[in-house]
């Protein structure tokens, strides 16, 4: 079986996965964030975003690693495994719950069954998707990566309409690939009339790819 993003991020959000969060803001503290604005994780806080996408990154790597998806406890992975740290970074203007570790335990340890079962989905599907990234980017060819990655730039643009990113900066920031190489790509793919690009923003793929470049 192939991994491919779409079907799994459009398979998890019709999952009910919400039960916890009324739970979640009783005891929240609720902020915002504009647009490229990082999210400093506080020691002893869970995040979750309300509305609006984050960026992943590993610390001291500008490489994006993914993004958040819905109800994602952000500060959960650091709180397990103290040794690690990623950044977060506001892809679009952003609201955020923020609740203390012990409300966390008490929402998903003390509370019911289902909430250890919605968390547990919810875990599953975190590692499903990082799978999923490894897969698609692990490939030896450059293009090849550059294939699935305007499949994908597509559907985070359908999914989070104010994403504001450009294609060429997407893959970029994603990847190991050069500028030069990308910008190559991206430009034979134009002028052959297999993609829509407009000031900078893929709009379409218009039929089906080369198989290799």
């Amino acid at each position: 079986m192939q991994f491919v993003f779409e079907k799994i991020h459009e398979h998890y959000r019709t999952l009910d996965l919400n039960k916890h969060q009324e739970d979640v803001i009783a005891c929240a503290k609720t902020f915002s964030l504009n647009a490229n604005e990082p999210l400093i994780i506080e020691p002893g806080s869970i995040y979750y975003v309300s509305e609006g996408v984050l960026s992943i990154a590993m610390d001291e790597d500008p490489r994006i690693i993914g993004t958040t998806i819905e109800f994602m406890p952000v500060g959960l992975l650091e709180w397990m495994c103290p040794v690690i740290s990623f950044n977060y970074m506001t892809l679009t203007a952003a609201t955020i719950l923020q609740i203390s570790v012990d409300d966390f335990e008490r929402i998903f340890y003390d509370t019911s069954k289902s909430y250890m079962k919605e968390l547990t989905t919810i875990l599953s599907y975190m590692l499903i998707v990082a799978l999923d990234v490894h897969v698609e980017r692990r490939t030896d060819s450059g293009y090849h990566t550059i294939k699935a990655m305007l499949r994908r730039y597509l559907y985070r643009r359908s999914v989070n309409t104010k994403e504001n990113e450009g294609i060429a900066n997407f893959i970029i920031r994603r990847t190991n690939l050069s500028r030069s190489y990308v910008f190559r790509v991206l430009a034979e793919l134009k002028e052959g009339q297999y993609i829509t690009v407009k000031k900078g923003k893929l709009i379409s793929i218009d039929r089906t790819l080369p198989h290799d470049f």
